[in-house]
Parts: structure tokens; C-alpha cells; sequence
């Protein structure tokens, strides 16, 4: 099965790609839902978090209240730090087996949606890295309009990840999202007509 790890920055307009994708009948596994299946619904996760951070965190319901956790470890690189090792390992096998389960159905494609893709290392687990990528002006502006954040409070979002710069530079296909969303299709469509070919589906 032919792997590719989708990422970008916030702003950057991955998640209107993996869309796309979905909409192309390419199975997309999303790091995201996988993260709040684990605090929503696996007790050893959430006691195991619970431990870590305080009984504080969970709701009325024992799940982990995510607005109270991101409280705790927005700004706090060492509880952040903490949080990924505990989460990260775990969203890689829930993910893992996801794709065993699609490769077994006989899907010969699958693409990661993972927005910390190289901060967690999923990257060298893939065939193929593609990250969608903005000008750093445009991320500024498109986190405020769909966050109603100031500029400051935007920037401070956008500082708490990898730079975009620095991801390209690992990427093995760049997607150009700074312009019109028909640019990107575009790009979308040559990139997986690319794979198709050489995957022969």
C-alpha cells in the first residue's frame, strides 16, 4: 500500500485538501478525530491523562474536557511535550491498523492526515510527504477570519508549530494553496493522476 502523510501549518488549507481527497474516494486516516476518539472514548487514555494533568480535565461524563487539557498545555512546552508522548505513539497504532484494515480490504492507497506530521516523526513512516502550503501573510489572515482571533493571537497559534518553511523543505510534493481554490484542484488532480499511473488504479 502507497502511503502519503498530509500536513501543512494552521491556515494553510489541509483540511479543505484532505476533503478533496475523501471526495476522490482516496481513504484519508485523520490524526485528529483518532486523537478525540482516544480522549472521548479509550478509559486507559483518559485515565492516563487524567494522571498527568489533574482529575480537573475531565468532564461530567469522565471524558476529557479538551478546552480544559489545551488550558494546561498551550504555552507550556514541557506539559505539551508530555501530552505528545503519551498521545503520539498511540494515534500511530490506532492509525497503523487502520491501514492494515484498508490494505487487507484491498485499497492500494492511503494518505495520513497528520498536522504534526514531522513533529510526531510519522513522516518517515510514509512513501511520499505532501504539505499545503501559504504565504506566511495569508496564514496570518486566514487564521484570524476563521478563528476571529487578533493578529497577535494568530501569530502566537501559527509560532507553536513548525514553521511552513521548514516543512517544505521536507516535503516531497509542495501543494501551492495561495491561490484560487481551482489552482489547488489543479495541483490535486496532476499530483493524483501521478500516483495513479504509476500505482495502476
Amino acid at each position: 500500500m502507497w502511503t502519503i502523510g498530509l500536513s501543512g501549518g494552521i491556515g494553510s488549507g489541509k483540511s479543505s485538501v484532505s476533503l478533496w481527497l475523501k471526495k476522490q474516494a482516496i481513504p484519508v486516516l485523520d490524526a485528529d478525530q483518532t486523537v478525540h476518539r482516544l480522549l472521548s472514548e479509550d478509559h486507559p487514555t483518559i485515565r492516563r491523562i487524567a494522571q498527568a494533568f489533574g482529575q480537573d480535565i475531565l468532564d461530567h461524563q469522565g471524558k476529557i474536557n479538551r478546552k480544559a487539557l489545551g488550558t494546561k498545555v498551550f504555552d507550556h512546552p514541557e506539559a505539551r511535550k508530555l501530552l505528545e508522548e503519551i498521545l503520539h505513539p498511540l494515534v500511530k497504532g490506532k492509525m497503523f491498523s487502520e491501514q492494515m484494515a484498508l490494505a487487507a480490504a484491498g485499497e492500494k492507497l492511503c494518505v495520513w492526515d497528520v498536522p504534526l506530521l514531522f513533529e510526531a516523526g510519522f513522516n518517515s513512516s510514509m512513501n511520499e510527504v505532501w504539505v499545503v502550503w501559504v504565504t506566511p501573510e495569508i496564514q496570518v489572515e486566514r487564521v484570524m477570519k476563521r478563528d476571529s482571533y487578533t493578529r497577535a493571537e494568530a501569530e502566537l497559534r501559527i509560532k507553536a508549530q513548525w514553521p511552513l518553511e521548514d516543512k517544505i523543505k521536507l516535503a516531497d510534493i509542495v501543494i501551492d494553496n495561495s491561490g484560487t481554490w481551482e489552482n489547488t484542484v489543479i495541483q490535486l488532480e496532476n499530483i493524483l493522476a501521478r500516483i495513479k499511473k504509476r500505482m495502476g488504479i
